[in-house]
């Protein structure tokens, strides 16, 4: 369908990579695939639910002033607390606010590899 998102690159930091493939597999369930596709490292990723593909690249530069992107998850707060107690490079940039009964609650991190990332915790 023309217009729908189907691919995203994320930063990889060369000193961080098993703290944050695990970081996306432990939270996530995401899927990585190492690839050759460029000389530094190249991490393919699925996502749980095959919604969304993409990467984690070294080449790409981590960005906290730029798009945004959100991630499902079940409990924020279950994700929080998870981030904060076995990933040491991570960190909570803003601790899970509600926004509506339709839309939820979000809560913005920072990934291992400096990624800014926001949870969205849905109503249903």
């Amino acid at each position: 369908m023309q217009g729908d998102i189907v691919y995203i690159e994320l930063s990889l930091n060369i000193h961080s990579i098993s703290e944050t493939l695990a970081f996306y597999q432990t939270l996530f369930g995401w899927e990585f695939t190492e690839s050759h596709l460029s000389s530094k490292k190249y991490f393919m990723f699925k996502t749980k639910g095959n919604k969304i593909q993409g990467a984690l690249d070294e080449n790409v530069v981590a960005n906290q002033n730029g798009v945004q992107i959100y991630i499902e998850c079940h409990d924020i707060d279950l994700t929080l607390t998870n981030i904060q107690e076995n990933f040491i490079n991570a960190s909570v940039l803003k601790s899970k606010t509600h926004i509506s009964k339709e839309y939820g609650s979000y809560a913005i991190i920072i990934d291992p590899s400096g990624n800014r990332i926001g949870l969205q915790e849905d109503t249903k």
